[in-house]
């Protein structure tokens, strides 16, 4: 053959290749607040990376859940255990306010969870069973969890829960130094600890899906999200007159 049919036998088979990758990427409209780059994204791409972003952030998101609500559990029960056994009525007094404010943390952590956690098990299941549907509408219910779940991540570490925090533990810390005859100590001490735990629970809850969208908003798909900004790890502490937990901060 020629080198001029060669050639064109090349352009030929090109054009073809381009076109057939034409046909077979799709382009959906960009999320609210989303920049002409993500538009122009195959749907399919985004599709899976919302997919398993959603993934990432409902893991580590229960992780942090299922931390705090076993600390708090321990809590209850050992101050519940207290004030059934003691017979000094400011300790009872103590123990209930210690429990009743621990209880408070794992009752708001399961009634208010994180939205990842559920709607990444509501898609799951919808995902799989949508294969063939609609690229764009597919991509549309994935796009409105993920808003969904950054905007719960964004209140959960917002100026309310701070203003929630502070004034949970400070009534309980009145609570003990009212039955304790005006001796303001054990307010103090309640009232400290109790806020610098809240304020380690906020510090430490997961913003992924925050960043997540932000990137993704952007088009940015293959950028690393920044990391967390404050991790915690939690063990039990056992001594010879007594235990308690050894907990480690990481940022």
């Amino acid at each position: 053959m020629p080198r001029s049919g060669v050639f064109v036998a090349l352009v030929i088979v090109v054009q073809l290749l381009a076109a057939g990758r034409a046909r077979a990427e799709q382009h959906c409209r960009s999320i609210a607040g989303g920049t002409p780059t993500l538009e122009a994204i195959d749907a399919e791409t985004r599709l899976h990376w919302l997919d398993q972003h959603l993934a990432s952030g409902a893991a580590r998101a229960r992780i942090w859940a299922w931390t705090w609500r076993a600390a708090y559990t321990g809590v209850v029960i050992v101050e519940t255990s207290l004030a059934a056994t003691t017979n000094n009525a400011s300790d009872r007094v103590d123990d209930i306010v210690g429990a009743s404010s621990a209880f408070i943390g794992v009752a708001a952590n399961v009634i208010l969870p994180l939205k990842v956690m559920g709607d990444q098990s509501w898609w799951a299941k919808h995902y799989a069973r949508s294969q063939g549907d609609d690229v764009c509408s597919l991509l549309n219910t994935a796009e409105l969890l993920f808003i969904r779940d950054a905007e719960s991540e964004a209140f959960g570490v917002g100026p309310l829960v701070h203003v929630g925090n502070f004034l949970i533990n400070i009534a309980g810390g009145l609570i003990i130094g009212y039955v304790n005859n005006g001796r303001w100590a054990p307010f103090l001490y309640t009232s400290i600890v109790g806020i610098a735990v809240g304020e380690i629970q906020v510090a430490t809850q997961p913003t992924d899906v925050v960043e997540d969208l932000r990137l993704y908003r952007a088009g940015q798909l293959a950028a690393r999200p920044n990391p967390p900004r404050l991790g915690l790890a939690m063990a039990p502490l056992i001594l010879r007159d007594g235990g308690g937990a050894s907990v480690t901060l990481r940022w």
